[in-house]
């Protein structure tokens, strides 16, 4: 009997309880910020990007950074942007900012990713930005179509290969422009971010 009471008055609770009321969905979690959702006012729109800021270079990298066989030592033509526009300079161990590519060419880069212009003038930021392999100019085997036609040259193509790609990547620009005392912030957004 104490039991049906107890059930009785959780019934009783989630009728008329403000989050199972009819004017709202069960379903719908209450925001708890008096702020919209979208409010355009607190939003800074992006730095536009000049398209002369931006250098375009390609490094040759190792098809497979994991064995050791003679195929493995393989190049292709990896392609990445870099803007020197806010970059403080090696000698002020100035911050690297490198925007990880994912599934898509990185020509557009510069000019989506607002965060991170946005922040490299306040950071004396380098900006660099890395093309995942099998996508835009950064493609295995001359050609896309050879890159993906089987499970061999496919094979190349996953998560591990790609994070060694950009360690190599970031190596080779922090010893190119003298600043192995720069730290590496690395951002990125669906894939490439996680």
């Amino acid at each position: 009997m104490k039991h049906h009471s107890l059930l009785f008055l959780l019934l009783i609770f989630l009728t008329y309880s403000p989050s199972f009321s009819t004017t709202q969905s069960w379903t719908t979690i209450p925001r708890m910020s008096p702020i919209p959702e979208w409010d355009p006012s607190l939003h800074d729109h992006p730095v536009a990007v000049d398209a002369e800021e931006i250098k375009s270079f390609f490094f040759k990298q190792t098809l497979d950074h994991f064995n050791y066989k003679p195929e493995s030592y393989t190049t292709f033509p990896q392609r990445y942007l870099i803007n020197f526009k806010y970059w403080g300079g090696a000698n002020s161990s100035a911050p690297i900012f490198a925007y990880l590519g994912a599934e898509s060419p990185i020509d557009n880069f510069p000019n989506s990713i607002g965060f991170l212009t946005d922040n490299a003038a306040s950071c004396n930021a380098l900006l660099v930005y890395i093309e995942h392999r099998y996508y835009g100019k950064s493609v295995p085997f001359e050609s896309r179509e050879e890159a993906l036609k089987n499970a061999s040259t496919i094979g190349y193509f996953n998560s591990a290969q790609a994070l060694a790609d950009y360690a190599a990547v970031l190596k080779h620009i922090k010893n190119t422009l003298h600043a192995q005392n720069s730290p590496v912030i690395v951002i990125g957004g669906s894939y490439g971010g996680s």
